[in-house]
């Protein structure tokens, strides 16, 4: 089994994100289709992270919405994925039922009994067919004039259950956002994978995403049961291989993703990138006297984060108008000529994805 240095780990960690310097995605699909899945709750970072990875600006990453190409829904972890919307229902049909079973207590809690969810399933259908699309606060409001209270947590609780049921989904924007639709509608198109079929394909877009990475990874991303996921490594036959880090079994992919790709000197993250949340260890990249900073107080909020040569090495913020967007990037250590050089270049990236000119600070 070959053994990997930290800085080997991290090359093709980068290289099969597509952030590496030859391994980006063609288009933001690509981009999707390479990593399976990305953690899309904050949707202008997530827009960036496929900019980031496809060379796509922020308008071209929205057509591909528009065009009912990508989607977003809750498959993993009862978080906001994008997926490929063909990839959809497959995935809905393996992870929905335990998904909406962990939120038995919460529903209870929140008075919604299943006449209500029903209830509210038969509006948002009403409201949503023959392709129509609704943004939050429109189809909350259709749910209110039905009788459905959706006050706390009620109306985004229905949302998240429509969708986790495979109801409606995330799809086209309108102005900065995202609306929802009616799967069935937006998405006719399925692929018919089930049982360890569909275990294997997780296990293999996993891996050829973001290797290498551990059993443990895997399972903690898709929540799935340890023993479905060695069912889905097993069913991987020879197109996955062990390599070994830190004392650990990690798999890759057969060929690996990343033979021929050079590390970026730097990268500006977004917050929630797959970078970090595709691994429930991230102590390869992430120091631990740095965790505090990218994740202050260990609430789960991910700051966007600087990368340099695959460490997390800074973070960094944007305030944004229509006309102009100011970055400030923090970084751990004091940067030379040479890194902040990098810095730039990497701001200057941001700035064309956006479509905006850019005014880069240091704090």
């Amino acid at each position: 089994m070959e053994t990997l240095t930290r800085t080997e780990l991290l090359l093709r960690r980068t290289g099969s994100q597509a952030l590496g310097t030859q391994a980006q995605a063609a288009s933001p699909e690509a981009a999707v289709g390479r990593l399976f899945a990305l953690q899309g709750q904050d949707l202008p970072g997530v827009l960036w992270s496929l900019g980031l990875r496809s060379g796509a600006t922020q308008e071209q990453v929205r057509t591909a919405f528009d065009s009912g190409a990508l989607v977003r829904t809750w498959p993993f972890r009862g978080t906001l994925h994008v997926l490929a919307a063909e990839d959809v229902h497959w995935l809905l049909a393996m992870t929905a039922e335990r998904t909406l079973r962990s939120a038995a207590r919460r529903r209870a809690e929140l008075g919604l009994d299943d006449r209500t969810v029903e209830q509210a399933r038969a509006v948002a259908r009403d409201a949503l067919a023959d392709r129509s699309a609704l943004g939050r606060k429109e189809l909350l409001a259709r749910f209110e004039g039905a009788g459905i209270r959706t006050s706390g947590q009620r109306g985004y609780h229905l949302l998240w259950h429509l969708s986790v049921s495979g109801t409606t989904v995330l799809g086209p924007f309108k102005g900065a956002e995202q609306q929802f639709v009616l799967l069935e509608e937006w998405v006719p198109r399925r692929r018919g994978l089930e049982g360890d079929a569909a275990l294997a394909e997780v296990v293999r877009r996993y891996f050829r995403g973001r290797s290498p990475g551990t059993a443990a990874d895997l399972a903690w991303w898709t929540k799935l049961p340890v023993t479905a996921i060695r069912r889905g490594i097993a069913a991987c036959g020879n197109g996955l291989e062990k390599v070994e880090y830190d004392g650990g079994v990690h798999w890759q992919p057969v060929p690996p993703v990343t033979e021929e790709t050079r590390m970026r000197t730097a990268v500006l993250l977004p917050g929630f990138d797959e970078y970090l949340l595709g691994y429930t260890d991230r102590s390869a990249a992430l120091a631990a006297e740095h965790a505090p900073l990218t994740v202050p107080g260990s609430n789960g909020v991910f700051k966007p984060t600087l990368v340099l040569r695959g460490r997390i090495s800074g973070v960094w913020s944007r305030k944004t108008s229509r006309a102009s967007t100011e970055v400030t990037v923090h970084p751990f250590r004091p940067l030379n000529g040479r890194g902040w050089k990098a810095v730039e270049a990497a701001a200057l990236g941001y700035g064309q994805f956006l479509g905006t000119p850019l005014t880069l600070r240091r704090a």
